[in-house]
């Protein structure tokens, strides 16, 4: 009777066995799945933006006057996810040389350490030729309806507002996409479909504290707002 009852047992743990043999790789294949899901969902998923001025108030500090049409990034020097929209601003600022003002403009939340903002992003930002690099407690940003890292507006000479949003087509994604066409469009004169354009922008909050994650799914604890 024991034999035949240490017999059942073992054959009882072999099946077991077995079943975990198939279940672990079934798991974690799971994981995976779900995983690369969400990381998906978080590249494709823009940021808020807040109400942009159809017209440029006269007098903001920090806007460069001129005859020229002016073209502002807002950034959160910290942003992992904004190191392609500097890509593609460099793109437009090159193409588009001496037809637009061209500012980035890094949002330093109050309290913040005085070189906080002095990152590898803004480093990158003041190597494109003729860019003005701009400094903002968050006032200008918001009144400009910028709340996401990496969000440009576009105003013509006179103060209209032409363009506001994104100008890349996911997150941290570099490439050809609407935003910088339309941009580079309306600089020639062409504003058929796309005068008053507004594409989404994919980056990190600019005010809400929290963490920037970068397009790669991990996220850098250094990355967070004071």
């Amino acid at each position: 009777m024991v034999g035949r009852f240490l017999s059942t047992v073992q054959v009882a743990r072999r099946s077991a066995l077995r079943r975990m043999a198939y279940l672990v790789p079934l798991l974690w294949l799971t994981a995976i799945v779900v995983g690369l899901g969400a990381l998906e969902e978080y590249k494709s998923r823009p940021g808020t933006t807040g109400l942009t001025p159809v017209a440029l108030p006269k007098g903001m500090p920090g806007v460069e006057g001129g005859e020229r049409a002016r073209l502002l990034m807002f950034v959160h020097p910290k942003c992992p996810c904004s190191k392609a929209s500097v890509g593609e601003l460099a793109e437009i600022a090159t193409r588009e040389s001496g037809k637009v003002a061209v500012e980035v403009v890094f949002v330093k939340p109050p309290g913040a350490v005085q070189d906080w903002s002095k990152t590898t992003l803004r480093e990158q930002a003041a190597a494109i030729p003729g860019v003005r690099l701009v400094d903002d407690d968050g006032t200008l940003a918001k009144r400009l309806g910028a709340e996401t890292s990496g969000y440009v507006v576009l105003y013509d000479a006179g103060g209209k507002l032409l363009f506001s949003g994104g100008i890349t087509r996911s997150r941290g994604h570099e490439g050809d996409n609407f935003g910088r066409r339309a941009i580079c469009a309306l600089l020639n004169g062409n504003s058929d479909g796309f005068t008053g354009a507004k594409t989404p922008v994919f980056g990190c909050p600019l005010f809400t504290p929290g963490q920037c994650r970068d397009p790669k799914g991990s996220a850098d604890e250094n990355r967070k707002l004071p």
